[in-house]
């Protein structure tokens, strides 16, 4: 299972640009992938880079089409091939562990 986080961020509409996200988070919801949706940043979860990479360019022509003058796209991914990591069993690893002080 392959782990991604992706911002799209428009330039050239204003300060203001959770129209221009919202678009984008709606055609990342189309590839059916599993989403989480942060203040930040969306979440992807996946079995193949071409299905992240597939997602973020769809996503990245609906914020044009939408009217954005250029895209910074920043793309992080985690494909751990040893084990099954998913959004929730990574989650669970951080709060199952104790906290050294």
């Amino acid at each position: 299972m392959i782990i991604a986080e992706v911002t799209l961020t428009p330039l050239g509409v204003g300060t203001s640009v959770s129209r221009y996200v919202k678009v984008a988070f709606e055609s990342l919801k189309e590839s059916g992938l599993k989403l989480l949706l942060t203040p930040m940043s969306t979440v992807l979860e996946a079995n193949s880079l071409d299905e992240i990479f597939e997602a973020v360019k769809r996503a990245e022509e609906a914020m044009l089409n939408a009217g954005a003058k250029r895209v910074i796209i920043d793309l992080k991914v985690d494909h751990r091939i040893d084990k099954e990591a998913t959004m929730e069993k990574k989650i669970s690893a951080i709060k199952s562990k104790n906290a050294h002080k």
